[in-house]
């Protein structure tokens, strides 16, 4: 007699409790457990999930692509590919907009900054995060544009330029869509590929309740609880306008495709659960785009072009997240932002989440250059720091999540106009 099996997704969200309770229990401010005896197995918690993560990204950049490339191939001509990417980039503008402004709202009316402020100041805060590379953030924004353009392709492919890389892939799939003769052997090469890459995901896959239980307990081991009440409001505040995000998206499915939004969030489920455990929108992507193709139903076109273009510049949750933490510390620092400074931090954080790599702990780096755009010092981020590993976790969840229902209410557009 065989055991029943385990739905995927019952595995992960038990990996997830199960590395939440384990982490708790082996956090040294519980007192079970000494930090010092427990440092030496701290790589050990994490190696599964290490090696999910690498697998994962190992594959990474040829997968965005090849995916970007075939899916503009796949359109019938230029105009398609306008029409589809046009509308594509007004929903993550209007989105992110959206997802600013109700972190700007939120954190404006609960005041989390006032709230700790004399907890903070009678705090010593020392540098206790890596230093922060200031020259990433001193461009111009033609010097911006230019460097999408990749001058060195193997360099491009090193650091993981994502807006470089998905340049390239749709200048490879307008070579396909424009010189289908000369370039059939290359796009052959192409689709054989993403099977490899596809292959890979299905491999690591198999890994992902165990690199789930590992990244949690190890997330959470290093969190310090102290810190995390200090700063419960805050929080909140961030939890909060997530939410609400989420609910938006609701609402835009149900708009757009007449569908039930319940129904569409129990297709996607693992995807924020995977994402919630490693923090990475990029590293998911591979099974986001099996996801969307298997369980969502949606035409390859459209989930080729809008995910891999989603994992790199639609950030809704933590354009949201960036926009909480610069009020919160405005407040915090006792800096006024007056309305003018409010409308000017929409539209400096929502360009900002555009491009931000989609990888673990980036979201300070950027937040660095906001904060020094609106006068507020920089080394305020070393309050954010002991919560912003799980608040980074939830906000990467809401970011797949807006990749994903933008993918869906595109594939129901573009149905409409095909017809």
């Amino acid at each position: 007699m065989s055991l029943p099996k385990i739905a995927f997704w019952k595995q992960i969200l038990i990996s997830l409790v199960l590395g939440l309770g384990l982490g708790i229990t082996l956090n040294s401010e519980t007192g079970l457990v000494s930090s010092e005896s427990i440092k030496p197995y701290l790589q050990w918690l994490k190696l599964p999930g290490d090696i999910f993560l690498n697998l994962l990204q190992m594959i990474m950049i040829p997968l965005v692509i090849v995916s970007i490339a075939l899916g503009v191939s796949s359109l019938k001509n230029l105009k398609d590919l306008w029409n589809l990417g046009s509308k594509t980039l007004l929903y993550f503008t209007f989105t992110t907009l959206v997802s600013v402004s109700i972190g700007i709202l939120l954190t404006t009316a609960s005041k989390p900054g006032i709230q700790i402020q004399s907890e903070i100041q009678n705090k010593t805060i020392t540098n206790s995060i890596p230093t922060l590379d200031s020259k990433k953030t001193e461009e111009s924004i033609p010097e911006v544009i230019s460097n999408i353009i990749p001058k060195n392709i193997v360099n491009v492919w090193s650091k993981q330029q994502m807006l470089s890389i998905v340049f390239l892939g749709m200048i490879l799939g307008i070579f396909f869509l424009t010189s289908k003769e000369s370039g059939t052997a290359l796009k052959a090469f192409c689709h054989s590929l993403e099977s490899f890459c596809l292959w890979v995901v299905s491999i690591a896959m198999k890994l992902a309740p165990l690199a789930v239980l590992g990244l949690m307990s190890y997330a959470m081991v290093q969190i310090g609880f102290s810190l995390v009440f200090g700063l419960l409001t805050y929080i909140l505040t961030v939890l909060t306008g997530l939410f609400c995000i989420l609910l938006f998206y609701s609402l835009l499915v149900f708009f757009f495709t007449k569908q039930n939004p319940f129904r569409f969030f129990n297709l996607i489920r693992e995807i924020p659960i995977l994402g919630f455990s490693t923090s990475s929108s990029s590293s998911v992507l591979p099974y986001s785009l099996k996801v969307a193709k298997e369980k969502l139903k949606l035409k390859e076109t459209v989930a080729d072009f809008v995910l891999p273009l989603g994992a790199t510049i639609n950030m809704d949750g933590t354009a949201l997240y960036q926009a909480v933490a610069t009020v919160f510390l405005s407040q915090v620092y006792q800096i006024e932002l007056s309305s003018l400074d409010l409308f000017l931090l929409v539209g400096t954080v929502t360009a900002a989440s555009i491009g931000t790599a989609a990888t673990p702990g980036v979201g300070l780096v950027i937040l660095s250059s906001i904060l020094y755009t609106f006068h507020i010092p920089i080394e305020g981020i070393t309050i954010l720091f002991g919560v912003d590993r799980f608040l980074d976790m939830c906000r990467t969840s809401v970011n797949l999540t807006g990749d994903l229902s933008c993918a869906y209410i595109m594939d129901h557009i573009w149905k409409e106009e095909k017809q």
